[in-house]
């Protein structure tokens, strides 16, 4: 039976694997190369972009004070207007919704780039924020895993602070906060699988392992950083990191779920990350001009907290009841 459950995940696995490298039916970029896009963009820039003799541009005298906060120069903006006016005359003649520079059109909100994806990266944060509350009220707390599941939720925090901000408003500096914050929480969620795997009573091996995650941790971000911006390596790497650590929870889970059955919810959450992972496959232009598929997956990454924080509280007591029993007189 055990032999049977591991061959399943390996299935679900592999299956997942095939589907997030498979290619995707984009045009990407295929909007800002069109002659109406290109036409647009130069008039916008002649007549709104160019400084007078006091050294100020008219986007400048007449640009609302929310878009100064987020930062739209004149440059942005005019891209910003003429991708809604080739989508018009994409509309006009039937056509399919293009890409500009790579992302699909959205709707502007108050200076915020996309919307939903802000919004629900917010309830992210929100979701880890409320469950660490009741891990810490439930949670045993005389187990070293009690405060390094808090180090797992500083380092989710982060990852959707620096998700919301890029959302927010995409610039070169919010895109490296985001893959950074991103590449942590995966990197750290394998990490904490072979820490609970190996458990702390051997501080050698302990630091040893610690020391390769976080020297690994360096190398990609420094590569990424400093030697070469590549988004496919990037990507190949957290699907790399997050595929091993799926895998290596689900076999846990099945050694143990005879004498563990709380597991169930941790082998729920990894399959129900692989379930919302499949919308990061499924690529299609924004609903109503906001929703796209990207978004719609940070929606559904939101409520996995509950599940996860509620297993790791069923976990530490399950290991501080064997401590207990590991120190009663014979």
């Amino acid at each position: 039976m055990r032999v049977q459950s591991i061959n399943v995940i390996y299935k679900l696995i592999f299956l997942v694997g095939i589907l997030i490298f498979l290619p995707t039916n984009t045009e990407a970029s295929a909007g800002d190369r069109t002659q109406a896009f290109q036409d647009c963009l130069y008039f916008c820039r002649r007549n709104n972009c160019t400084a007078d003799t006091d050294g100020v541009t008219h986007y400048d005298r007449v640009q609302p004070f929310y878009l100064k906060v987020f930062q739209w120069d004149c440059e942005e903006e005019c891209k910003y207007f003429c991708m809604w006016y080739t989508l018009d005359r994409f509309a006009k003649g039937s056509y399919w919704v293009p890409q500009f520079y790579g992302k699909w059109p959205f709707v502007r909100i108050f200076g915020i780039q996309e919307p939903a994806s802000t919004l629900f990266s917010l309830l992210n944060l929100y979701s880890h924020v409320k469950m660490i509350r009741i891990f810490r009220e439930d949670a045993s707390r005389n187990t070293p895993f009690f405060h390094f599941w808090h180090v797992y939720f500083l380092i989710c925090v982060n990852s959707w602070i620096c998700s919301t901000v890029f959302h927010a408003r995409d610039t070169p500096t919010t895109e490296k906060l985001d893959y950074l914050g991103a590449f942590a929480m995966v990197l750290f969620s394998l990490y904490a699988l072979i820490i609970r795997y190996i458990g702390f009573k051997n501080k050698i091996l302990v630091g040893a392992v610690s020391l390769f995650f976080a020297s690994f941790y360096y190398h990609h971000i420094y590569n990424l950083f400093y030697v070469a911006f590549d988004y496919n390596h990037n990507m190949n790497v957290n699907i790399l990191v997050g595929t091993l650590q799926i895998t290596g929870w689900l076999i846990w889970c099945a050694v143990r779920h005879k004498r563990q059955p709380y597991v169930w919810r941790c082998s729920a959450t990894m399959f129900l990350v692989i379930i919302t992972t499949l919308l990061e496959v499924i690529d299609f232009p924004p609903l109503l001009k906001v929703f796209d598929a990207h978004s719609l997956w940070h929606l559904s990454t939101a409520v996995l907290p509950v599940l996860w924080y509620r297993f790791l509280i069923d976990d530490t007591h399950y290991l501080h009841n064997k401590m207990v029993c590991a120190t009663k007189l014979p």
